[in-house]
Order: structure tokens, then sequence, then C-alpha cells
């Protein structure tokens, strides 16, 4: 059995206390994942050298500032759920960053379906133009979703056994489930849309189920001066020892040192020698690496662990309407047309100018895909035309767009890990997380219950470095329970 660690504690008190020469390690991707694990060897004595493929740290925390007076949008993680004590504790404990709420629902918001537009508190499907089954009638999405899946909370609030329910479950997709558990014909014309279930529906239920069950859409909050300076926070004290814009090619290891070979932005190739390699980097990189030593059911994982699609429009307007002529101060708007979903971010904007900053189209999935084919210029106008028949201000106040698809990220290769059916299950996720000889994986795929949230990322970075550091060889340590 595996030992088990404290995963909070960890973080707060460092690695333990070993009486061993420190180790030279290379840690891969200076994301989240490779922030942490690079500090927590650093501070335990080990020498480390940090390397990443793009200028700048932080990976997937990607904060623009290119709007007017200051406002900032946030391209990637934007918001950080209550319920994630590990990433709650570096933000407001540890860095003392100040948080603002960022409530997911405001009733003056709209859901705009079949041309027609309710406010999201009014909402019915017959006013949608929507033919639902009498049964239906008059109830909200929510709560026709929420009994759905309600034999699925039983069961683990019976038990709370996660791993039984994981083997009970992991064959459905979202999808498959809500066609099995009763539900009238007519009911995803509903729920899809409203409830932002299409771009995840043929995924595992599980991982969906996971997120729905810890409610982590339910208290959430923003960094209220922008998530580069998280960024900032955690990386202050490893600049002297990282490389930027060193692309990473090969990784040959030895039975007593690890060669890791890396392309410079000049194109002059270099390697360092290393006791030990972390790729925090996303698997689908991996698959350009020439990693040696890795076995075939390593590289099975590597090259069959998903990555989803999304992306972000922003739009900065001349007067903040949705504020002024809607009373709208967060929330999201949801349609059905190509926009998908609209979201009034409080983060990034300043209430000392009239200007203010929209998401106007955030997507997951193969929702994404229909302005992934799109030039610039193009999907601002689409989404534009999109927006405009949710609010007309939005045409005479346009000033401008930017859009980013995580999908076309270089470095990225998508949004984050999905799990698939029958992924959670078997030996599939266990060969994901296992290193292999003196090669680690660390990333946001390598934890079950917080994939593409930063919380998982902090957990494998933990991990990972509490095993290098003890000298457990073949098996990644467990979370403890949670710290008081």
């Amino acid at each position: 059995m595996p030992i088990e660690i404290d995963l909070l504690e960890a973080l707060r008190s460092g690695l333990p206390s070993r009486e061993h020469s420190g180790r030279r390690i290379a840690v891969v991707g200076a994301g989240i994942a490779g922030l942490v694990t690079a500090t927590l060897l650093k501070d335990a004595g080990h020498e480390v050298v940090l390397l990443e493929a793009r200028n700048r740290l932080g990976g997937r925390i990607h904060t623009y500032r290119g709007f007017a007076g200051g406002m900032y949008g946030e391209f990637g993680a934007m918001r950080y759920p209550k319920s994630h004590r590990l990433a709650r504790f570096l933000i407001e404990e540890k860095h003392e960053l100040a948080t603002e709420p960022f409530p997911m629902y405001d009733g003056d918001a709209f859901i705009y379906m079949n041309g027609q537009r309710q406010l999201r508190s009014e909402f019915t499907a017959e006013k949608a133009g929507l033919e639902v089954p009498d049964e239906l009638m008059g109830r909200s999405p929510a709560e026709i979703l929420n009994e759905a899946v309600q034999p699925l909370v039983d069961q683990i609030e019976t038990d709370g056994d996660w791993a039984q329910f994981t083997r009970d479950h992991d064959h459905h997709s979202v999808i498959s489930y809500l066609m099995d558990s009763g539900l009238p014909p007519g009911s995803m014309e509903l729920l899809g849309p409203t409830m932002n279930l299409e771009g995840r529906s043929h995924f595992s239920l599980v991982e969906w189920f996971a997120h729905y069950y810890d409610d982590v859409f339910g208290e959430l909050t923003y960094i209220r001066d922008g998530g580069d300076t998280f960024v900032d926070a955690l990386g202050q004290d490893l600049l002297d020892r990282t490389r930027l814009g060193v692309e990473v090619v090969a990784v040959d290891q030895g039975d007593n040192s690890v060669a890791v070979s890396f392309r410079d932005s000049a194109g002059i190739e270099q390697s360092i020698e290393v006791d030990e390699c972390i790729l925090t980097l996303p698997f689908i990189l991996m698959r350009h690496l020439e990693i040696s030593g890795l076995d075939a059911a390593k590289w099975l994982a590597i090259r069959n662990v998903y990555y989803g699609r999304a992306h972000k429009i922003f739009m900065q307007f001349s007067r903040r309407w949705w504020e002024t002529d809607y009373g709208i101060t967060h929330g999201t708007s949801v349609t059905d047309r190509p926009i998908r979903q609209v979201v009034y971010t409080p983060a990034g904007q300043n209430h000392q100018i009239d200007k203010g900053l929209l998401i106007a189209s955030y997507n997951w999935g193969h929702e994404s895909m229909a302005f992934s084919h799109l030039d610039e210029e193009a999907r601002i106008r689409h989404a534009l035309h999109d927006l405009s028949l949710i609010h007309p201000e939005a045409l005479e106040t346009f000033e401008f767009g930017v859009s980013h698809d995580w999908a076309l990220d270089r470095w990225a290769g998508g949004i984050g890990p999905l799990f698939r059916p029958n992924d959670m299950s078997g030996n599939f996720y266990n060969n994901v997380v296992r290193p292999v000889g003196r090669v680690w994986f660390a990333n946001d795929a390598c934890d079950a219950r917080h994939r593409r949230w930063i919380e998982g990322s902090i957990t494998a970075a933990i991990k990972n470095a509490y095993a290098i550091h003890t000298g457990m060889r073949n098996e990644l340590p467990r979370a403890g329970a949670p710290s008081a």
C-alpha cells in the first residue's frame, strides 16, 4: 500500500526533513504544476532546473492586459472554487492575494433560445417554443437535471466509496446516463443548451458528476489583481533557476542519470544531465518528445489522454450597459447561437471608468470548433452578431475584441484533459500517473477528482515532489485526510 500524505500540510510546512544530499532535478514546464513542484524540491534542498518553452510562466493561467484603463481578461483560469483547499491556501494564505466573489448566477441574465429572449429567473421551455412532455412543463432545467442525477447523489452519500462508484458508472458518458435515466423525449433539447452539457455530453459521467457533487461552481472567487499576480508570486524565487524560451525535445534516461535535451529560441540545441526529470507539460505535447525507457503501457496512456477544446472571446465596450441597462453584475447568459455562453465577468473591470469587458463567447468541446476554423476578424464579427441578438446595445458600444483558442495554442494543445467512459477504471489511469524509472509525470491529468483545475496540478506536483524527495521509486503516495 502506498504511503499517505497530507497534501495541505506539505504545502504549508514543506517536504519532510531527510538526511541525504540534494539531487539535481529538471522540471519541464512552468505552469502551476511545474512551479509548485520546483518550489517544493528547491525548498527541500534539491538543485532544480526549470525549463519552459514559452516566454512567460503560468501555462494556462494567462492574463491578457491589452484593454483600456488597466482592465484585464483571463484567457485561462479565471475563478477558483472555495472547495479547492490547496489552491486557496496558496492564493489566500501563503501569498496573501486579495480575492473577490465570482458568482455564476444572476436572475437578470438571459436564456436566448429559438429566437426568444427570456430572463433566467422567468425562463420556461414553453415560452422558448420547445416541445416538452407534460411532466416537464413549468419546471426549471436545473430541477430536471437534479432529479435525473439524484440516484447518483444517493449512492455516494450512502457509502462514500468513490472507488466503487467509479467501477459502477465508469462505462457511462453524461449523455448515455441521462438517456438511460428515464428522462422523457425532448429533455436534452432543453437541458443541453441551458445547463451547458452539450460540449461535455460524450465524456465521462464520473468526472462530470464529481464536479457536480463537489459543487465547484457554487462558491467561486477570482484574484482581484489578476491571475498573473499569482504566477508572479509562485515564480519569483525560481527565476534564477528557470530557462524560458526553450523547447525540450528529448529525455534520455540511463541507470543513474537523465539527459534532457532542448532547443532554444535561436535553434541552438543543448543538453543537461540530471538525476531525475519531471514532465509537467500536457501529455499531448509529450507525443512529440523522444523519451527513452518508457514501456508500451505508458506510451498507450500518453497517446490516449484526451485534451478538450475551449475558447474565450473578450470584447471591450464604451460603457457597461449590462450593468446600467439590465442590472447584471455577474453570471452568464446562455443561448443556442454559436457563442453559446456569455460571461459577465466581475474580474478585470475598472469601475473608475465607463468602459467595460464581457466574455462574449466561452465554449467547450465541439462547441468551440464552430470558431476554431475562423480567423480573428471573423470570430469577433460572428460573436458580436450573436451577442447583439441578446443585447442590441453591443453594436453601438463595441470597441474591439480579442480571442484565444486553447486547442490552437502551441504549448497547450487544448484547455485540459477530459476523461472518457472507461478511462477511470482498470489500468489506464494508473498508467497515466505512474513514473517510469527516472522520469516522472505531474500535470492536471494526474488527478482523478480535479482534472483541468489548478487543484489537480497542485495535487500531482506535491505527490511527485514527495516521492522523489523520500526515495519512492515505483509508486506515488496517496492523499491522506484533509487537515483541519
